[in-house]
This record gives structure tokens, sequence and C-alpha cells, in this order.
């Protein structure tokens, strides 16, 4: 063996120890002389590959290749590196290479089936995968992978299947463990996906995104032990640079802007950081009208369709070309959609399509501005905008804070939830309506009924005060539910009633309660009601509705001003926290919104102890609502269209 032999091994020996940035540098060395040895180039890819540094492994990865064309396993790693810079399409390419090489090259297989996984070629993937199992069905890795295209189509009990034998093949594997506690999460299974994520947090607890899926598992079940040690290092990570959570989470546990947009920022950087971006230029396309795309996961029964039903509706079709798009999840006897399809030149499903097939449709189309109705909350699809499908792209309505995306060139807001003071919080540029940037259906209810709600149907007592709050879980924390036994003392004839999911948080609840020494029988739990007019009808049963904090509530404010039911508010620093005051702001309901605890609690005290000033304060909130117009769809429609219309004129000057 000669001498440059021995140095290949003795480089390949310390590769296989772990020492990789000691490998590496010895094949760096090695290829100044030896270089048309394939497998060396392969070596060091590998090594570039391994230490995450994707460009370097592309690039030698490629010339082993080039010196080789029949040795797969550069294809094959090449692959892998292609798809870690989203590329996921010439990584198929090469594991198709791979595969033609050696028919049974199982890693090429697996590594395949996750990049179909990724452009949502979902049958292809299960294909790729069912033979890895067929081949190797010991293979751990197979049966996650597997789930996690299960868990892609909604099929929740094939997914949990799946990741169960992953677990079962390796016991710590702890990314089956978290996507089993997903699924459990979906299934709203909070304290099975606990019990997942426990186990996590005994073998690491630094695991990526464990603190704040535990935090959100805990406040769906109202279980506070301990969340301010978890809120505590969920901020600690933050402020060192270590880390980013879900950007919606993170509105609901803080009322700060700042950290906010450095979350939402951090965040693009790591979900875009391998994804190129389009080359459109930012000019108007020679359309005789304006193109309007609007970017949807909620075209179905959702508050956004609630909102907007009637915006489209109103949309001038002598001047605009109105195009939807609905990546949101499919829904049975979705006549919500149905009711609002014809408002479109054509409203596209793409929710099975991969980004550059939108991108391509929608240049075809030449939509000249693409509104974002989702941004950051769930089914986003943000990586559509950072590529960039439109001349002039905009984020409205669906998430209130900044996308920290770069490439979204505008959010739509009011001067009351984004003050000028606070736009140095957003990586957008505001764009402001007039009035309250956030509108309502006058007729969102689709069906009339006939139903008749009276308080003893709901265990309501007849004569006592009804404090409501009817909230995500998410919503509500220790301290703002300390501010509601405080109201509840103070005003003594009087009870709270909630909206709770399963009999944990109930129990959860009453042990918050007796902390307080309030008797438990003066919380009356109920269940959700997914009929809106149902909903509502229940709704004219309260007296008072006690808002949420740091996250308000937004536009289901529309609905209980239609039951009449006035609001306590407390209004923050953040846009999330100031959606409220705006709507009340915006129909001369200020006296209602407080900026602190102790006004918020005095304000509903004071309420709740004199039942003629709240039977003026109803019937104030019903003549203020009808008198302002608030429900103008045309109007707040016609504001949007200016906006649109300026856009384009500036684009173009």
């Amino acid at each position: 063996m000669n001498n440059k032999n021995k140095d290949i091994n003795h480089a390949k020996q310390v590769h296989l120890s772990g020492k990789i940035k000691d490998a590496q540098k010895i094949y760096l060395d090695l290829i100044k002389t030896e270089k048309n040895n394939n497998e060396l180039f392969f070596l060091l890819g590998t090594t570039f590959l391994q230490l995450k540094n994707y460009e370097e492994a592309i690039k030698f990865l490629k010339k082993s290749i080039d010196i080789d064309k029949t040795f797969p396993n550069p294809y094959n790693n090449l692959g892998i590196a292609l798809a870690e810079t989203n590329m996921f399409y010439d990584a198929i390419e090469n594991y198709n290479k791979a595969i033609k090489l050696n028919k049974n090259y199982i890693d090429a297989y697996l590594n395949r089936g996750i990049s179909f996984n990724k452009i949502k070629k979902y049958q292809l993937a299960i294909e790729d995968f069912k033979i890895v199992e067929k081949n190797n069905p010991l293979n751990a890795k197979v049966y996650n992978n597997m789930g996690n295209v299960y868990k892609n189509i909604k099929d929740f009990s094939k997914s949990m299947i799946c990741y169960e034998k992953a677990i079962s093949l390796e016991p710590n594997y702890l990314e089956a463990i978290s996507n089993k506690s997903s699924i459990h999460y979906e299934k709203e299974e909070y304290s099975e996906a606990l019990n997942c994520l426990k186990k996590i947090f005994k073998i690491n607890p630094k695991f990526k995104g464990l603190i704040a899926d535990i935090v959100t598992d805990k406040m769906c079940i109202f279980d506070w032990e301990n969340l301010d040690k978890f809120l505590a290092e969920i901020r600690e990570q933050l402020s060192n640079n270590k880390n980013f959570i879900d950007p919606l989470v993170i509105q609901y546990l803080f009322d700060e802007p700042n950290l906010h947009k450095i979350n939402a920022e951090r965040a693009a950087r790591k979900n875009f950081e391998h994804i190129k971006k389009k080359n459109i230029k930012k000019i108007k396309f020679n359309n005789k009208k304006i193109k309007i795309g609007y970017f949807s996961a909620e075209f179905h029964d959702h508050p956004v369709l609630h909102i907007m039903r009637n915006i489209y509706k109103s949309h001038d079709n002598t001047k605009f070309e109105i195009y939807a798009f609905s990546f949101g999840p499919e829904k049975k006897n979705n006549y919500w959609r149905e009711d609002v399809k014809s408002n479109f030149k054509k409203l596209y499903l793409i929710n099975d399509m991969n980004d550059e097939d939108i991108i391509k449709l929608t240049s075809d189309l030449e939509i000249d501005i693409a509104i974002d109705l989702t941004g950051l909350t769930k089914n986003s699809r943000q990586s559509l905008f950072y590529k960039r499908i439109a001349p002039i792209q905009i984020m409205y309505l669906g998430y209130p804070g900044t996308s920290g995306n770069t490439s979204m060139d505008y959010i739509i807001a009011d001067k009351n939830v984004i003050t000028k003071k606070d736009e140095k919080f957003y990586t957008e540029k505001i764009l402001y309506l007039p009035k309250c940037y956030i509108s309502s259906s006058n007729d969102v209810l689709l069906k009339k009924i006939t139903n008749v709600f009276n308080r003893k149907d709901y265990n309501l007592p007849e004569k006592e005060i009804v404090f409501c709050a009817f909230h995500n879980p998410l919503k509500i924390n220790p301290e703002l539910f300390s501010s509601w036994m405080k109201i509840l003392k103070n005003v003594e004839r009087s009870v709270l009633w909630m909206k709770v999911k399963n009999e944990i948080s109930k129990t959860n609840l009453l042990r918050e309660v007796k902390k307080y020494k309030i008797d438990a029988n003066r919380i009356i739990f109920t269940s959700g009601e997914p009929d809106k007019n149902k909903h509502i009808g229940r709704l004219k049963l309260a007296d008072i509705f006690l808002d949420t904090f740091p996250y308000n509530s937004h536009s289901t404010v529309y609905d209980y001003i239609r039951a009449e039911l006035p609001m306590i508010i407390l209004k923050g620093k953040s846009f999330p926290s100031r959606v409220s005051a705006s709507i009340y702001s915006s129909i001369g309901m200020g006296d209602l919104i407080a900026s602190n605890y102790s006004e918020y609690e005095k304000k509903a005290i004071n309420l709740g102890n004199k039942k003629f000033e709240l039977k003026k304060i109803k019937e104030r909130l019903r003549i203020n609502s009808e008198k302002n117009n608030l429900f103008n769809n045309k109007a707040i429609s016609k504001d949007l269209e200016n906006i649109y219309e300026q856009l384009l004129n500036n684009s173009v000057n």
C-alpha cells in the first residue's frame, strides 16, 4: 500500500471515529494532489454535508460525479444536500440516478420518498417508503417518514400507527416521539401529547421546539404548573439568539412587539435560508384590469372568510379582476366556499400543488397584487411569498404582526393597531386603512334559526350577572384568570361562563378557582358551538364579555356586538393586544377599554354592580354599531381598492 492510500485510509478512520472536521482537513490536503480520485471528493463532500455546509457539499459531490458517473453514492448524498437547500426536484433527479445505478439502494428510496413528501407527491412518497419497508422492516426512519406523509394528508390514525412503530423499533427516537405528540395535539388529546413531550424532556430538554410545545399543550388544558419557569426559558432562548418559536404562539405569551419581530425574523431566516428568490420585477403587467389574487387557507367556515366574503362581493369588476387561491384543508359540505366562489374570475384549489407550480400559475395569470390572508398562522405558505408570486405582495387580516419575510412588501392595518412609532417593529411597509382594518359581513349568518335560548338550558342563574369568557384556551393565562377571580369576588351576585373542551380542563380550572376561595358553582362550563347562529343566540344570554390579554378577541368581537354583549377590553402594546380596542374605538365605545389590569377590573366590577348602567351601555352599543355603519363592506372594499390602485401607479412611476 503506497503512502497516499495509507493517508486516505487514515482519513477514513478519523472520519468513521466521528472527528469530521479533522477528517475534512486531511481530505482537503489530499485533493491537492489526488485530483482524479472520485472517492476522495465523495468523502470530502460528505463531511461538508455532515457539517451542514451544503454549498460546499454540493460542489465536491458534483466533482466526484464528474470524475466517475457510475458510482451511486455521490448522487444520493448530492440529493440530500440539494433537498436540504429546498431544491427537491433536483434532489429527486439525483436519487433517480443513484437508484438506476443500484436498484437495491434503500437509502436513496428513503431519501427520494422524503423529497416527494416535500413537494406534495404523497402517493409516490408512500410507494418509496413501502419499498424501504419491504427490504428493511426494522428501519425506524421509514416509519417516521411514512407517518409524516399520512400526517400531511390528515390521516392521523395511520400516521399514529407509523410513529408508534418507529418508536417500538427505536424507543428514544425523539423526532418520532415529537411527531406522535403532534398527532395527539391535532386530535385535542393534550394530556397524551404532554406525556410524549415529558419523555423527550427527560432525554433531551434542549430538543428543538420542545419548551414551546410543552407550554402550548399545558395552556390548552389550563395546566399552569411551572408555567413561569417555561416562559422564562423561552424568553432566555429568544434573548440569547438561540431559538425561535411558532410566531403565532409567541403572541399569546408576550405583549412585546420587539420580541415578536425578533422571533418572526429568526423563523424566516431559518425557514428560507436555502430558498432562492424568484426574479420578478416590481412592474405592472399590461393588464386592462388590475389583477388581484387573494391567497388563503381559510376558504371555509372561518373568521377570515366571514370577514372577507362581502368584501369579495363588493369589488368593482369594471376595474379589478379578482382571483382566489385556496391552500387550506378540504372541508366536507363547504357551503361557505361555494357562497363566495362566483365572486372570483376563478377560485383555484392549490393545497396539493407545490410552490413552483403555483408560481408558474400566478405568472401565467399575470397577477399584479397578491394578498396573503393567512400570514404565519396554521397552514401558512410563506415560502410562496418569499420566492415571490406577484410584483406586489401584501399581508392582510389573518396574522396580527410582522411576517419577518423580506419579500413581503406591505401589511394592511389601521393607526390603532399599528401606531406610527411602532412601524419599526415590522419588516413590511405599513398601509393604513382610514378606519378600523378589520370589518365583518352584516349577513354572516347564512341561515335563519328559530331556536329560543334561555339561561336554564345552559345552567345559568336567571337573575345574576353572567360574565362570559368564550376563548381559545391559549389566550387565557394565570394573570388574566386572577383578574377574573377578583372581578367575581367584587360582584357578589355573578358567575363566570367559560367554554372548555374536556374534563381535565374543568378540573384544572376548578383547582385554580379554589386558590381564590370562590365557590366552584360560580363557574359555569359549556362546550363549543360550531353553528354560528346558535353561538350568537346563546351569547345574548350573557351580560358582560371579558376579553383576553395579551391576545385580544379579533373578528369574534363582531359576534359579541351582534349579540349586544358589551365587552371589557385590556389594550396593550402589540398588534394582537390592540384589535378589540380598534373596533371599539371605531364605534365610540372607548370607555370600555382599559390600559392595565387594575382599570380592567374596575370597569368590569363597576358595570357588574350597576345593572341600570349596564342596560344603558348595551343600548349604546346597539345604536353606535348601527350609526357607525360598522358592517359597511362596500366602504372597506373601496378603501382597499384605493390602496391597490395607488400601489400599481407608484410601481409604474
